[in-house]
């Protein structure tokens, strides 16, 4: 309260670092409503990995192959009930390969397989952005102004390609399979 005395900024005119979610950002987001920026250093691990070409190939082969299963349940004859046996295999083989790239015991801190953790969502509940360090703000110009991204809900159709899939059409088929929803 003594430095919006001191600064007359109030509200959404605060932007205030902290590195823990509730005893640093929280209260300051809930009751007074400041804009929170959280420090989480685990996540320039976590974006290391997410850029790998082995994490980038896989997840990109798991949600295609996600789509391909879901479109195969259909199928009854038993031709098609071993492709889709053999693909749910493959499914859980790459779920587990996604998560140990990241801690063999409990995966990423940010996702569950492709649910969110708790972490992940108090994280944006309580915090308008988060990054590693806040020397990554030296990347932007003192006039950026940073956005939040629309996630889809289960029941919305995806709008931009970067949603449906990272990196998807640069896998070959796939490209085709983009109409299909």
């Amino acid at each position: 309260r003594r430095s919006s005395d001191l600064t007359g900024w109030r509200g959404s005119k605060v932007l205030y670092f902290g590195d823990h979610l509730y005893s640093d950002l929280a209260d300051l987001m809930l009751r007074h409503g400041w804009r929170t920026g959280a420090i989480v250093p685990e996540l320039e691990v976590e974006t290391r990995i997410v850029n790998t070409e082995q994490y980038t190939h896989s997840l990109t082969w798991l949600q295609a192959l996600t789509g391909l299963v879901e479109r195969m349940q259909m199928f009854k004859d038993p031709e098609c009930q071993q492709v889709l046996h053999e693909w749910k295999k493959e499914r859980l083989e790459l779920r587990a390969l996604t998560k140990n790239l990241f801690n063999p015991q409990f995966g990423s801190i940010f996702r569950t397989n492709h649910n969110p953790t708790y972490f992940s969502r108090r994280l944006c509940r309580f915090s308008d952005l988060y990054m590693g360090s806040v020397s990554c703000l030296t990347n932007y110009d003192l006039t950026y102004t940073f956005f939040p991204r629309r996630t889809p809900l289960q029941h919305e159709a995806p709008l931009w390609m970067d949603q449906l899939c990272t990196g998807c059409m640069k896998t070959p088929f796939l490209e085709e399979m983009a109409h299909i929803r």
